[in-house]
Formats: C-alpha cells, structure tokens, sequence
C-alpha cells in the first residue's frame, strides 16, 4: 500500500473509532512505529487529526459545547474553558451521534459530562504520568490534590490505582472514579460559586 492510501485508510479508521493507538496501527498496516509517526506528523499536518501521546483522536469538525468570546473553541481549545488541551491532560468524550468534545484536562473533561449527561457514548482520558490514553469510566481520578496544572477543583486521572493512591499520599485529595468525580464536582460548584475555581465551572454555579 502507498503511503498516500494508507494514510487516507488511517483517516477513515479514525473517523470510525475517534481514538487509535501507535499499536492498533501498526498492528493493522504491518508497518514499523517510525513510518506510523511520519505518517501522523503529516496528518497533523494538514490538521487532519491530534496527536496524543500513544496515540491520536479525531479533530471536531462540528460546534463546540459553547462558543469562545471569539466565536469559537478552535481546534486543540477546550470546549469548556477554552484553553489548549495538553497531551498528558487531555479528555475527550464522544457523543451518541458520533460527534467528539475535547477538553483540556479531566476538571473540564468531568464538566462536561455535567453539561451532555446522557449524551455521551464514550470518554477517553490520558494518565497523568504517562499520558496513555484509557476510558475514563475505568479510570481512578485523583480529586482535590494540591497538584493543580491545569483548571481548579483539581482533578487527574490515572489508569493504574497503586499509582493513583501513591500520587494521593504526595499531594493529598482522594480517590475516586468517574462517578465519585462528577458528585465531587457538583458539591464544589454549590460550595464555591464565586471562588478560584474554573471559570466556566462558576458561572454554572452562579446560574444553579
């Protein structure tokens, strides 16, 4: 296979499945983990997806949850805070009609849920340590560490529990998955309405 078919053949795989690992593609194309990384280098390119570390997601092509002072999230903002998504803290849902929501870390990521409810299909979460993309109903989410790299409440994710409660014992906060979370978020949002939190966190509260 050509290069230009193969990777057209990656575009319309991710447009099925919105994520992919460097694995799942080297596994299906029979290709070695440096042609996969040039062939991604210029998908991104071209914006034609975002790179994460292990893997890639699909761009959104559609509206965000709510329009910047710009009039738009842009590619790679949070449709939350409107900040730029990192690798190791990105969170992204994908709705029942196919559409994904990117968010710039699990605080915004969890927000969201809080916003879209029922109609979220599926949510990807990276591992604070390593990046690694995983679903974050199976994650365990750190919440309320002293850690806070990005939006307020913090909350971070991790694939493996050992590393979560290690993490805990550094920097504080508890334990809990993504049930625990989204409680977690709506008790801070009534507590503090008008504190140091996320901004977009504050206004919901403020409209509670």
């Amino acid at each position: 296979m050509k290069g230009t078919e193969r990777r057209k053949a990656i575009l319309d795989w991710l447009d099925q499945e919105r994520t992919l690992s460097l694995a799942q593609i080297v596994e299906r194309f029979k290709i070695s983990k440096m042609t996969v990384h040039r062939d991604l280098d210029a998908l991104e390119l071209r914006s034609a997806l975002k790179r994460i570390h292990g893997g890639v997601v699909a761009i959104e092509r559609s509206s965000g949850l709510a329009s910047s002072p710009q009039g738009g999230t842009g590619q790679g903002n949070c449709v939350v805070c409107f900040r730029p998504a990192s690798q190791h803290l990105l969170y992204s849902l994908t709705l029942n009609n196919g559409e994904q929501r990117v968010a710039c870390c699990p605080h915004c990521g969890v927000s969201a849920h809080l916003v879209l409810g029922d109609q979220v299909a599926m949510a990807l979460t990276a591992d604070y340590l390593t990046g690694r993309p995983h679903p974050a109903r199976g994650s365990y989410f750190v919440l309320g560490s002293a850690a806070t790299p990005c939006c307020r409440p913090s909350m971070l994710t991790f694939e493996d529990i050992e590393m979560a409660r290690r993490f805990q014992t550094g920097f504080g906060g508890s334990v809990g998955q993504l049930e625990d979370a989204i409680k977690y978020l709506q008790e801070e949002m009534s507590l503090h309405r008008d504190g140091e939190n996320c901004p977009h966190c504050a206004a919901m509260a403020r409209r509670e």
